[in-house]
């Protein structure tokens, strides 16, 4: 839950995705603007994206929508 009061989302992507390219995927999928995008490779070999939300979205919502929560 921290990181929905941070207004971020955690989605596991595809290895070879961009922060550009998981950026336009999260606006055109779910409607919202993105202010940032952190990812990582995890030891296990599976790319995670942290994306922030913009400040007048909130992730909860987000969460919400699309059934996380």
């Amino acid at each position: 839950m921290k990181k929905i009061e941070d207004k971020k989302l955690v989605f596991i992507v595809d290895v070879k995705t961009n922060k550009h390219q998981i950026k336009q995927a999260v606006k055109k999928f779910y409607d919202t603007d993105v202010a940032k995008v952190n990812t990582l490779i995890r030891p296990d070999g599976e790319k995670k994206a942290c994306v922030r939300l913009a400040p007048d979205y909130d992730a909860l919502d987000v969460a919400n929508k699309i059934g996380i929560i």
